[in-house]
């Protein structure tokens, strides 16, 4: 894994990444209160000793000397803190049910360098508590050091002396347990955790991104990738309004142009659009496709295939109580089955009655005849359901010239896809490639993943939006619509366009057509 790939597996899971580290700290944080409060108090005890005299009075020992005595003296009673004797002292004052022993061994103690001064710290439960045990280990240690100098004499002149320096402050603050550490130590958890369950998240995940996976993996060519916009689903009547933006617009053209080139040598005349699974929108590419391919030309016929969840007729806002079902079974002819859309050159083949028997009657040699003979003078596309779903979409597959893949980047599984492009290769059809639909185009998504297809974000800045002055919401033909409109009988059907797929299309030298034109076509 590179950098980059690991700045990316951030991104993707940024969300998770601070959910579980912020609950890792709550977890650590909250863990903290059950700990025992624990509190520390400390007194200081000077350790004194009056000066040796002669018989006459007179000091015999220098101040220097005798500040060297007391230091000597203090480290001598350091051990005496903690001796079974202090212990018992402490208990039998305070009251305390530790044994004397667990008393005395709590009891830390540091002499000062530069004084005869003993720093003796107590720990406890309470502020209370700690500041009483170590005032009291200052007087217990205090009165056995005295027993030790005086040898059980109490009438016996002693030269030095432990004494309290200082009385223990009550503690306002707990020492232990540290929040604060818990806190960091739960948030540190949490964030390996999250970047364990992230990892394998990303190992697992078995989604499509970008094109780089349709083609590694399926071996095949993405014909197209269509954004995701409103005016690219369906309304709440079930109708597919025609996409205005430019963006939109040029995804779909782009797609047209490719098919041209899926097969140089016998271009295809009918293809099946289908998906691996329901709700990928291969109802809305079907239609979309047939709108570009008669704008430029091309007579061209959609056929709802779909006869268990039929919706051509709803996205064109016809009739479909008659349709392919009947036609198949012969009860209609060609002509009351077929309707005019509102596209030129686009007419339509709802499905019809939907019947008990969608695969008998979609595989049938009657459906294959129907195809080849509509091929002849219409470029024929076929809006079949999901692959995975039923066999239909194999049965039609094999009855055309082959069929184009819808899939969504970030929801459609590369094992659907996979199993999807065996199962129509498997009856001896052709998979012409991929169509991506509904790829975003936000710059977090495009950071996290990848851009679903190079060049697509230039969109809204390439092209006609800004070289002409047109607006891009408004429908405006393409150049070459207007000069195949304007040209003496139909175009060859998919004829190879004379420029790459990728270039955007050259404008006309011709006139463009006036809004009223328009209108009337």
């Amino acid at each position: 894994m590179t950098i980059e790939d690991f700045l990316r597996l951030l991104l993707r899971n940024l969300v998770l990444l601070v959910v579980i580290t912020v609950l890792g700290a709550a977890a650590g944080f909250g863990f903290s209160y059950t700990k025992p409060e624990v509190y520390t108090a400390s007194a200081l005890g000077y350790v004194s000793a009056s000066a040796q005299t002669d018989d006459a009075g007179n000091p015999i020992q220098r101040a220097s000397g005798n500040m060297q005595f007391q230091y000597s003296k203090a480290q001598s009673y350091l051990p005496l803190f903690n001796t079974r004797a202090v212990g018992e002292s402490i208990v039998d004052e305070l009251g305390l049910s530790s044994s004397p022993d667990t008393v005395a061994g709590s009891l830390q103690t540091q002499l000062d360098p530069n004084a005869p001064i003993i720093t003796v710290t107590a720990t406890a439960g309470s502020p209370e508590e700690a500041s009483a045990i170590a005032n009291a280990a200052v007087e217990a240690t205090a009165a056995e050091a005295h027993a030790l100098e005086t040898g059980g004499n109490e009438n016996a002149a002693v030269s030095v002396q432990l004494t309290t320096y200082q009385n223990a402050v009550v503690p306002g603050a707990p020492v232990s347990p540290d929040r604060n550490r818990y806190l960091a130590a739960g948030a540190a958890a949490g964030l390996l955790i999250a970047l364990g369950v992230a990892w394998l998240r990303d190992r697992n995940d078995s989604r499509i991104r970008t094109a780089d996976d349709i083609t590694e993996a399926l071996d095949l060519p993405v014909l197209g990738t269509l954004p995701e916009a409103k005016e690219m689903i369906r309304a709440k009547d079930g109708t597919l309004p025609e996409p205005k933006a430019f963006g939109a617009r040029e995804a779909i053209r782009k797609l047209r142009t490719n098919l041209r080139y899926v097969d140089v040598d016998e271009p295809p005349r009918s293809i099946v659009v289908t998906s691996s699974a329901p709700g990928e929108g291969k109802s809305v590419v079907a239609a979309n496709l047939a709108r570009v391919m008669a704008r430029a030309g091309q007579p061209t016929l959609l056929i709802d295939a779909d006869l268990r969840r039929p919706m051509v007729a709803d996205q064109f806002g016809v009739d479909g109580a008659i349709g392919l079902s009947q036609l198949l079974a012969s009860s209609v002819s060609l002509e009351d089955a077929t309707q005019p859309s509102s596209v030129k050159k686009l007419t339509l083949l709802p499905a019809g009655q939907v019947p008990p028997n969608p695969s008998e009657l979609l595989g049938s040699r009657r459906m294959k005849e129907l195809i080849t003979e509509l091929s002849r003078e219409y470029f024929v596309i076929i809006d079949a359901p999901p692959v995975l779903a039923v066999t239909d979409a194999q049965l039609l597959a094999r009855h055309a010239d082959g069929a184009i893949l819808v899939g969504v980047p970030g929801k459609s599984r590369m094992i659907g896809l996979t199993r999807s492009v065996e199962a129509i290769r498997g009856i001896g059809a052709k998979v012409y490639g991929v169509v991506l639909n509904r790829a975003s185009a936000s710059r977090f998504t495009r950071l996290a993943y990848g851009d679903a297809e190079y060049g697509y974000a230039a969109y809204g800045t390439y092209g006609y939006g800004a070289a002409t002055g047109y607006d891009d919401g408004a429908l405006v033909p393409d150049a070459e619509d207007v000069d195949v409109e304007q040209a003496d009988g139909p175009a060859e059907p998919l004829a190879p366009a004379t420029s790459s797929p990728t270039e955007p299309p050259q404008r006309s030298r011709r006139r463009r057509a006036a809004p009223a034109d328009r209108e009337q076509e």
